[in-house]
């Protein structure tokens, strides 16, 4: 049993979309769907990195920020009558959590190389953050959007040479695609939630950000990822929900594509 949970497949893929499956299931027309999204990503950060707080590395602090976003769709969804000052809320939350995630990496440079690193990883991470939320009126495209965005993540971590970044990334958007199965299956769209996509957003983006600090990844790479949410809005809205997330999903693949296209071939 042990040999079996400590495959990376097991890890970061089989029980991230079954967990999130299940959880799924009793959500499915209600608008708290992200919850299976932190579910599965739950299951894979356990295994990866674990919980122990005494030595609180970036990819501790990337799991705890992942869990609490479950905070921040609550307030989105709550707020729902007021979503846009509830997303900015939301999105530049994440910001400074960016900056906690990062605080250890940041002390270590130069004070005017840290602030500029600081800055643009956190804007970095409002992006997406904001562009899930804004997405999130059709929650279809954005969930297929947003599994993109973390599946191309976990592709640029492991070739920056992080292998945990990448399980945690892929985790996450293969419990993004969990979320979409019972749509698919019934061809019926979830009810709207704004915040559907932002687990899965927040913990890529971070994962984005953490991986041209930690590990060996050109800041660069992530440059076509900002393009994810808005290309993948070019789906048809008025579609049946299986056209919907299949012509989003390939939109959303042009620019993850060309991600993992700069990471590959990035100078040695």
């Amino acid at each position: 049993m042990e040999t079996w949970l400590s495959h990376p497949a097991v890890q970061a893929v089989g029980l991230p979309f079954i967990v999130a499956l299940i959880v799924a299931l009793p959500l499915a027309r209600t608008r708290w769907l992200a919850i299976a999204q932190v579910a599965g990503f739950a299951v894979c950060a356990t295994l990866v990195a674990g919980w122990s707080l005494e030595a609180l590395t970036s990819t501790r602090k990337l799991a705890i920020i992942g869990i609490a976003t479950l905070a921040l769709c609550a307030l989105v969804e709550v707020g729902s009558s007021n979503w846009r000052a509830a997303a900015a809320t939301s999105a530049v939350a994440l910001g400074f959590a960016a900056a906690w995630m990062l605080w250890r990496l940041l002390a270590q440079k130069e004070i005017g190389p840290a602030l500029l690193a600081a800055l643009l990883a956190a804007g970095y991470v409002v992006l997406q953050a904001g562009l899930s939320l804004h997405a999130g009126a059709d929650p279809v495209r954005s969930t297929a959007a947003g599994a993109v965005l973390a599946l191309a993540t976990g592709a640029v971590a492991i070739l920056g040479a992080s292998a945990v970044l990448g399980s945690m990334a892929i985790a996450v958007g293969v419990s993004a695609v969990a979320t979409l199965v019972l749509p698919w299956l019934r061809n019926e769209a979830p009810p709207r939630g704004r915040s559907i996509a932002l687990p899965v957003s927040a913990v890529a983006a971070l994962g984005d950000v953490a991986a041209v600090l930690v590990a060996e990844l050109p800041g660069y790479c992530l440059v076509p990822l900002a393009l994810v949410f808005p290309v993948s809005h070019l789906a048809p809205a008025l579609r049946p929900v299986r056209t919907r997330a299949a012509v989003a999903f390939a939109l959303a693949l042009i620019p993850a594509a060309a991600a993992i296209a700069l990471a590959w071939f990035r100078p040695a």
